[in-house]
This record gives C-alpha cells, sequence and structure tokens, in this order.
C-alpha cells in the first residue's frame, strides 16, 4: 500500500543544509536525497527518492516554508517510524517538520509529530 503523505519543512537557512542533515542521518547519499534547482525560475527543491519512499518540497510564497509532500509504501507503523527518521533529526537541528499521513483514498489516518 502507497500513502499520500503531506507536510510542511520550515528552514531559516534553506534546503541545502536540511538536506545534508537528512543524507547524515538517514546514511543516504547525494543521489537519494538532492536539491534540484529550476532552470526556469531558480526555484529549489529538496527531493527524496528511495524504492519505498519519495519526498518532494515546493516552496511557498513565505521563504523560509516549504511544503514537504511524499508517498510512503507500507503500513501505518511503519510509515510512521519513516517519519519520526525524517523529522527527529530536523526538529533537533532546529528545523520543523511535520506530516499527515492519508491513505489512498486520501482519507486522513494519522500526522506525526
Amino acid at each position: 500500500m502507497t500513502n499520500n503523505v503531506y507536510g510542511f519543512l520550515y528552514s531559516k537557512t534553506g534546503l541545502r543544509d536540511a538536506a545534508k542533515v537528512l543524507r547524515d542521518y538517514l546514511g543516504l547519499s547525494e543521489k537519494q536525497a538532492y536539491i534540484y534547482k529550476s532552470q526556469f525560475d531558480g526555484n529549489e527543491t529538496l527531493k527524496i527518492r528511495m524504492e519505498a519512499y519519495e519526498f518532494e518540497t515546493q516552496s511557498l510564497k513565505e521563504g523560509d516554508k516549504w511544503l514537504f509532500n511524499g508517498a510512503v509504501a507500507g503500513d501505518i507503523d511503519s510509515i510512521k517510524a519513516l517519519l519520526k527518521e525524517i523529522c527527529d533529526p530536523l526538529n533537533a537541528k532546529g528545523y520543523k517538520a511535520n506530516f499527515e499521513i492519508y491513505d489512498e483514498n486520501f482519507e486522513f489516518i494519522s500526522e506525526y509529530p
């Protein structure tokens, strides 16, 4: 089962430092967690690509806030465990990340934290 995960990422220092925190904590390579810079408008997007999950940010008008959405395969316990691995190191380093989890019918299941 793939669930839809919708959230926000708050960062006063931008996305590059947040990507480094996630790479370091989750043991991801620069190909798995990276910054894509739009050639059209220069906006940066944090992308995380793994077999069991994908996440991507989308910039908002506020300079320190991004949508942070993704898709995660697994049951609710494994999804919450993954969100804990993403949120906890970011929150510990002064960023803020939070998510809501929806099922394949877009019905709310839970949130983290």
